[in-house]
Order: C-alpha cells, then sequence, then structure tokens
C-alpha cells in the first residue's frame, strides 16, 4: 500500500567478463556470503574467472544490499507511473 520495494533485501547483477575496472561497486560487493550461478570457481585458489563463459555467459551473483554504497535504507519508492515487462 505504500510503495514498491526490494523484496529480496539484496542485488542480483550480471557478471560474465566482470571487473573492478569496469563495475568497482558490484565487483567489491561479491564477498563472503555472496551466492555465484554458473561462474566457474578456481578449485584451488576458490577465485572467480568472471571471463570464463564454458557453462554459459548467463552468469550471476546475488550479494547483500548493504555491500553497494549510497543505497536508500529501507529500499522503498513510491508506486511507479509505468511498468515495463520484458519478455522473449
Amino acid at each position: 500500500a505504500n510503495g514498491v520495494f526490494n523484496i529480496e533485501g539484496g542485488c542480483y547483477a550480471k557478471c560474465i567478463n566482470l571487473s573492478r575496472e569496469k563495475e568497482p561497486q558490484i565487483f567489491d560487493a561479491i564477498r563472503f556470503g555472496a551466492v555465484l550461478e554458473n561462474v566457474v570457481v578456481n578449485s584451488e585458489t576458490r577465485v572467480a574467472d568472471y571471463d570464463d563463459s564454458t557453462l554459459t555467459e548467463n552468469t550471476r551473483a546475488a550479494y547483500q544490499l548493504q555491500a553497494i554504497d549510497n543505497i536508500v535504507d529501507p529500499s522503498i519508492a513510491g508506486h511507479p507511473n509505468t511498468i515495463v515487462f520484458l519478455t522473449a
């Protein structure tokens, strides 16, 4: 009734070819506790290889909203005037 909010309490970002130079806030937000999806991770070093598309280019990371600077907390906004649905 009060508006739109972030239901997950976090962020979900595509991370194929992710680098600190391209997306510093997202890169730095992916830390202990983040969930990686379809991302190749070196089994010895435990370092993610964001350039590896062996599994798929549809790689994602879920991380806490608080891992990003300048968030609005609580993440609540007014009602939207327009909603756009992307479909295939």
